[in-house]
């Protein structure tokens, strides 16, 4: 389907819904049958898009057929996160454990063994829980939901149909901005971990609702994009070497290897702060935001 920025919205709500669907759809395929960590991760990513999809148009179809679409999605996403989030436990002892003296690093290997089990065990119960997801029936609803969009007599609480794309994407980016720079200033403090936590999940937001409408963009896009890729990036670092932390306290190491594992996650806590701080400066949401909307 062929879209234009004037395009109506029960137009384009149908082209762009079934783009994420698909996406959505492939790469259930893929990482039900591999398992493999990458594609675990491109099917969270995936339904992730596609709830913010349904997310942005919600109010262009009925709302108990949304709703129903994005519990389902949302079911995919959550069975997906614990195998994911060993995943990341993976990587996080096998890097720390490279970094620390050797004595201490042993002691973190030796837990590695432990996750691989687990992994093992949480790969049997994922691949349980898929098989009741039903794909083929899931399609087929979200198939019927997707190409039905209010057009005539929607009611009181709908968007107007007819509206033309570009300023419905305007305002709606706008929406997920407005989110994004309320937290700003008290993320800025250092000990506000809970408040960049917050703002990591709106700068996702944000940056999947960008991609749904990405292709109304003009050129620069993929300049504008990147930047707020890297803010999720940096602050999903941020988070992670939280979660580290506490999960360091819980393993069970010896009082020198968790004393050293914390000194090396504080260094790069506060490494990665200092990098979010100057990202700020340099390249504050509001330009984003101001060079996003210029794109429409």
């Amino acid at each position: 389907m062929v879209l234009f920025k004037k395009t109506p919205l029960w137009i384009a709500s149908k082209g762009l819904l079934a783009e994420r669907g698909s996406d959505f759809f492939r790469c259930l395929e893929t990482a039900s049958t591999t398992f493999e960590s990458e594609d675990i991760h491109d099917l969270r990513v995936a339904s992730r898009r596609l709830r913010e999809g349904l997310s942005l148009f919600s109010r262009s179809y009925p709302a108990d057929r949304i709703t129903h679409l994005r519990k389902a999605v949302r079911q995919i996403t959550d069975i997906l996160g614990e195998l994911r989030n060993i995943d990341e436990y993976l990587v996080f002892l096998r890097e720390e454990a490279h970094e620390l003296d050797p004595a201490h690093g042993a002691e973190l290997a030796g837990s590695i063994g432990l996750y691989l089990e687990k992994r093992f065990l949480v790969q049997k119960q994922l691949k349980r829980d898929l098989r009741k997801v039903k794909p083929v029936t899931l399609r087929k609803y979200f198939v019927r939901t997707v190409h039905a969009p209010y057009l005539f007599d929607p009611p009181p609480d709908a968007v107007c149909p007819f509206t033309s794309i570009d300023d419905f994407a305007r305002e709606s980016i706008d929406q997920r901005l407005v989110a994004v720079l309320d937290l700003v200033p008290e993320a800025r403090i250092p000990e506000q971990a809970a408040c960049q936590h917050r703002l990591r999940i709106a700068v996702k937001h944000y940056r999947y609702r960008i991609e749904v409408l990405s292709p109304f963009l003009d050129a620069g896009y993929r300049e504008v994009h990147a930047h707020v890729k890297e803010y999720q990036e940096i602050l999903g670092r941020i988070h992670d070497l939280d979660v580290f932390l506490k999960l360091a306290r819980e393993m069970g190491f010896s009082v020198g290897t968790e004393a050293a594992l914390a000194d090396l996650l504080f260094a790069k806590r506060e490494e990665s702060f200092k990098i979010f701080c100057k990202k700020l400066d340099t390249v504050p949401f509001e330009e984003i935001g101001a060079r996003i909307r210029s794109l429409l």
